[in-house]
């Protein structure tokens, strides 16, 4: 279990998520509509599978852009070099075509393996749990991210919360018209709480993209989440899928 030592709290990545964030800050930001694509880019570089751009991405997952509604401070970006279908009804990016869209371009080399079902913070811990054992692992979550809480807040207050349990009073202020597309990276481990590394999609939100989300909040949120690795471990991701009482449809 790797281990990064902040000074302050230690977050035990999942296997590859220094890698995640790593190719998530060279990236940042997500162009305008392509959180989805973004995502499945890092989970794509992370396992050396070369891929152009966020636009191959979202092309191969048959995305549908709508207008940019970006965090404070962060700026739209629309620098696309393909022509990606623009619809403000119909918007968005299907898990099923998130999930073809990682298979086709890393050739199969990776597996893809999602996870619905009633999401509490038992199932996202017993979820992450089963995946320790892999040399690496991507999870790409879709959320409501007014469930989260506030990207920026304290540290102070995080450090309670692990203690006690009780978590931070500052809400998120961005709250996007459509669900929001992440990465889930590492865990921060407390007397009485659990903190999961949140991997973003715009510079401003958090530590150069990455903040820490109790998990019951994370939990609160969570719509869908695909789980990609090396393709020979197919059957750990769905066993971990069940193993947190979800479902791979």
């Amino acid at each position: 279990m790797a281990v990064l030592n902040t000074g302050l709290s230690d977050v035990h990545w999942l296997p590859g998520g220094a890698r995640l964030v790593a190719e998530a800050r060279a990236e940042l930001p997500q162009k305008d509509g392509l959180a989805a694509a973004f995502t499945a880019l890092v989970a794509l570089r992370a396992a050396d599978i070369a891929v152009a751009d966020q636009d191959e991405v979202a092309i191969a997952a048959g995305t549908v852009r709508a207008s940019a509604s970006c965090p404070v401070g962060a700026l739209s970006r629309n620098d696309f070099r393909l022509p990606i279908p623009f619809d403000e009804t119909t918007a968005g990016t299907a898990l099923g075509g998130l999930a073809a869209a990682v298979r086709t371009l890393s050739g199969e080399q990776l597996a893809v393996v999602p996870a619905v079902g009633e999401w509490t913070a038992s199932a996202v811990s017993d979820l992450l749990l089963g995946l320790w054992e892999l040399p690496r692992v991507a999870v790409l979550a879709r959320v409501d991210p007014a469930e989260l809480g506030s990207p920026d807040t304290p540290e102070r207050a995080l450090l309670d919360y692990l203690d006690t349990g009780i978590p931070p009073l500052w809400t998120n202020r961005w709250r996007p018209p459509v669900p929001h597309h992440v990465l889930i990276a590492g865990v921060r481990l407390g007397a009485e709480g659990t903190l999961l590394s949140v991997v973003d999609t715009y510079r401003e939100l958090g530590d150069d993209g990455v903040h820490d989300q109790p998990v019951e909040w994370v939990a609160a949120g969570l719509e869908s989440v695909l789980l990609v690795a090396d393709a020979r471990h197919a059957a750990v991701l769905a066993q971990a899928v069940s193993y947190a009482g979800l479902r791979t449809e």
